[in-house]
């Protein structure tokens, strides 16, 4: 169903439903209550007794009074040892899911390198075979668009996106988005495979051996021939606060944090927790990607950055995130929580792991975020949607072990088509949020108990807007209607 959320990582292999962990939980607690009554009802049968009861009624009443306490005894001496079976078997199901799980997706994406490997080796020949055919189809479809009308062929282009959106389904299933997640993290294989290298070179030194190269190195390999062509390539960012500071309240939980990530002009969103007693603290919500042109324009919140933060380089929104920081009185000794939704959330968890500032906890909404290696001591809660594609670009959870939250938002319900990527959206995302605040599962909960102790001894919370632009390198203008929201 569409509100089930499956919760793992966090250092449990434990993986399993909400609504599991919260039937394992009430066991737990029925095994406790079951046991304390047995423990009151001994108590009372030994102070009672048959004989007292004797001089109060008849005997047989008497007898019958004791032999209901003696089978209510046994009863609950058989109850509580019940329970508790059942709720270690429900937490021994879910750590075997969870080790289940592990296996699947470590042999997947180990099947997927190979995969790539052989694929990069046979292409050249492949394409050879293939080259008069793909010359033919090719030919044909650009002599067929050039003898378009001019007018004609606009329309067409501009009916892509359009096409897309209709066809949004395709894009939003949980098994295309597991491919896409597997297809980027063989990406190095590939590319070892299309060097000539041997196979087991390849592997020892990829994401399922050493891990010394990796995603991070086939997103450098794309940038770095994009920047040929003026393509992704990164320039000074320049930021301004957008209007004076409003007084707020404090963040009280997830779907509250979710609220605050900004989707308007401004990019970032920084509160400031005035204390009663020691230095200020900040939250920091970072919104998501802006502009998905690959030619970086004035948002600096684009594919170049995507890419480039992908690629470990210091990305235009990361440095733009930065100065707003700074702007705003954060310095490397300032207590901060991030939040941060898609580019936005890999950004926070660049910025988490850079050891820069004092980070206190990190909260990811549909965060490509999955290859950053954030520090376990900083609590971390991922969210993610099976069927959402971007998180999938991210790659596979090998580095870092945030308790992540998982749902399928469209299971049991009709795909959206007003938008290309509608699991992305960040109000499906809002949802889920709610979903976890709705949880009690114990990782989720003590997280949000770091979270929102963050806020402790606060006597005034002020909130600004900061908005972030690239500074181009060369004669190039921002178009405006290249801006397509994220």
């Amino acid at each position: 169903m569409a509100d089930d959320i499956v919760i793992s990582g966090g250092g449990s292999i434990a993986v399993a439903t909400s609504e599991l962990f919260d039937d394992a939980r009430r066991l737990g607690e029925l095994r406790a209550l079951l046991s304390e009554c047995h423990r009151q009802l001994v108590s009372i049968d030994r102070l009672v007794g048959v004989f007292p009861l004797d001089s109060l009624a008849s005997s047989s009443t008497a007898l019958a009074a004791e032999r209901a306490m003696d089978d209510a005894e046994a009863a609950l001496a058989r109850a509580g040892p019940s329970a508790e079976r059942l709720h270690v078997a429900l937490i021994a199901s879910a750590d075997a899911y969870g080790v289940g799980e592990r296996v699947a997706e470590r042999l997947a994406q180990e099947v997927a390198a190979r995969f790539g490997a052989m694929l990069g080796m046979f292409l050249p020949a492949i394409a050879l075979a293939m080259l008069p055919t793909a010359l033919g189809i090719g030919t044909g479809v650009a002599l067929g668009l050039a003898l378009l009308p001019a007018e004609k062929r606009s329309a067409l282009f501009r009916a892509l996106p359009a096409w897309l959106r209709s066809n949004s389904a395709m894009l939003t299933d949980p098994k295309v988005v597991q491919l896409v997640r597997l297809t980027v993290m063989s990406a190095d294989d590939f590319g070892g495979g299309l060097l000539r290298l041997p196979p087991g070179l390849v592997h020892g030194l990829g994401d399922e051996g050493l891990g010394v190269v990796g995603l991070a190195t086939s997103s450098s390999v794309v940038v770095g021939i994009a920047s040929v062509r003026g393509a992704l390539t990164e320039s000074a960012v320049s930021v301004t606060q957008s209007g004076p500071p409003v007084s707020v309240l404090r963040a009280e939980n997830y779907s509250d944090r979710a609220a605050r990530v900004p989707q308007g002009t401004a990019q970032v969103r920084i509160d400031r927790y005035t204390q009663a007693d020691g230095p200020d603290r900040f939250e920091v919500y970072i919104g998501g990607t802006r502009d998905f042109s690959v030619e970086p324009g004035a948002e600096p919140w684009d594919m170049t950055s995507n890419l480039n933060a992908i690629a470990g380089r210091e990305a235009g929104s990361y440095r733009a995130v930065t100065a707003a920081m700074a702007g705003a009185g954060i310095t490397s000794s300032s207590p901060v929580l991030f939040t941060g939704y898609s580019q936005g959330g890999l950004v926070a968890a660049e910025l988490a792991a850079s050891g820069d500032f004092d980070t206190r906890g990190l909260f990811t909404l549909g965060a490509p975020a999955a290859q950053v290696d954030v520090p376990t001591s900083i609590p971390w809660v991922a969210l993610e949607h099976t069927d959402d594609i971007v998180p999938a670009v991210g790659g596979t959870w090998a580095s870092a072990d945030p308790v992540l939250v998982r749902r399928e938002l469209f299971d049991g319900r009709p795909v959206s088509t007003d938008v290309m990527f509608p699991a992305h959206q960040l109000a499906g995302y809002r949802e889920t949020a709610a979903l976890v605040d709705a949880s009690h599962e114990t990782r989720v909960v003590s997280a949000l108990a770091a979270f929102d102790s963050f806020g402790d001894d606060t006597t005034r919370v002020d909130s600004t807007l900061h908005h972030g632009v690239r500074i181009p390198a060369g004669p190039t203008s921002a178009d405006p209607a290249r801006r397509l929201g994220g």
